[in-house]
């Protein structure tokens, strides 16, 4: 597992998808493309939302992991904002609809909970940690 420590920028992106390609093994590299699209959609609402009243920081850590014993590719961003967490603020009606129709907001994290196997989010040690896991297999 490879975890970082970085400020909340966007700017970081690339040292992210860095460590995704570091941390896949060479057979589930079909991941790579979800598991760049989903950090990126995290990392954007983290640096949009996330308040807190220092420095904002984030830890990602990313490698395999076990869902359910099946391998799976683990995505795990932890910040120091105020404790808020996105899926709770999910569409229910995901994204249906015109254009016109619909409200602002809500689509990366949509693409979030449709490309994840399995997603997790906690307020531990005064931080907000998203889990995410993609099916290996």
């Amino acid at each position: 597992m490879i975890t970082i420590q970085i400020p909340a920028s966007m700017e970081q992106i690339l040292v992210l998808r860095k460590n995704i390609s570091e941390a896949l093994p060479e057979k589930y590299r079909e991941l790579t493309f979800r598991a760049e699209l989903i950090t990126e959609e995290l990392l954007t609402n983290i640096c949009k939302y996330a308040k807190n009243d220092g420095e904002l920081e984030i830890s990602f850590a990313c490698g395999m992991s076990f869902i359910d014993r099946h391998p799976a590719f683990l995505i795990e961003l932890a910040d120091t904002g105020n404790e808020h967490n996105p899926f709770t603020h999910l569409r229910q009606d995901g994204i249906a609809g015109s254009l016109e129709e619909r409200a602002v907001g809500g689509v990366g994290l949509h693409l979030v909970e449709e490309m994840a196997s399995h997603f997790v989010y906690s307020w531990v040690d005064s931080k907000n940690k998203i889990q995410i896991f993609l099916n290996a297999e």
